[in-house]
């Protein structure tokens, strides 16, 4: 395609001519009838892979992986029951179902519950609490107004005691 410049340089006359070369068209993708050999084949799922992912999460961290995955209500009653962390974690009122966290020690307890999950990021006591206020929600565990202290809902209580029951 042939365009005109006016010259830089008044002395030089006319317009010069300044051809710009023309790209070419991309060139056209074949089809997968048209060039079966050249590409990879579609992706596959091999049979009993479909539910991989709801498979996975639906297991427990048990090896037989018959159960279901821990919760972090049960991790926490696991901790309180077996008095594991007790500088991060303790009761307030065992009857109640009233709980504590340290503050010193509560980043060291929300990483052993990231490794418990089997996080690969670290696991931070902000990320954690957002999971028990979110437990609120659902009632099994609540704020209470005290600095970081919960209380388990009755019905959590109720769970407990019946195993120890059966146990």
């Amino acid at each position: 395609m042939e365009s005109y410049h006016p010259p830089l340089d008044s002395s030089l006359g006319a317009f010069v001519p300044v051809v710009t070369p023309q790209r070419s068209p991309p060139a056209l993708c074949s089809t997968d009838d048209e060039d079966a050999g050249a590409r990879s084949p579609p992706f596959e799922v091999s049979k009993g892979e479909e539910n991989h992912e709801s498979h996975r999460a639906s297991m427990s961290t048990s090896i037989a992986g018959n159960k279901r995955k821990m919760r972090l209500y049960q991790f926490l009653l696991e901790l309180l029951r077996d008095g594991d962390m007790k500088d991060c974690i303790w009761w307030v009122d065992r009857e109640r179902g009233t709980f504590q966290f340290s503050s010193k020690h509560k980043e060291d307890l929300a990483s052993r519950w990231g490794m418990q999950k089997g996080n690969r990021k670290r696991m931070t006591y902000q990320k954690m609490a957002r999971a028990l206020r979110n437990y609120g929600k659902t009632g099994e565990v609540k704020k209470v107004k005290k600095k970081l202290t919960y209380q388990f809902s009755g019905e959590v209580l109720r769970r407990i005691s019946a195993e120890k029951k059966y146990h």
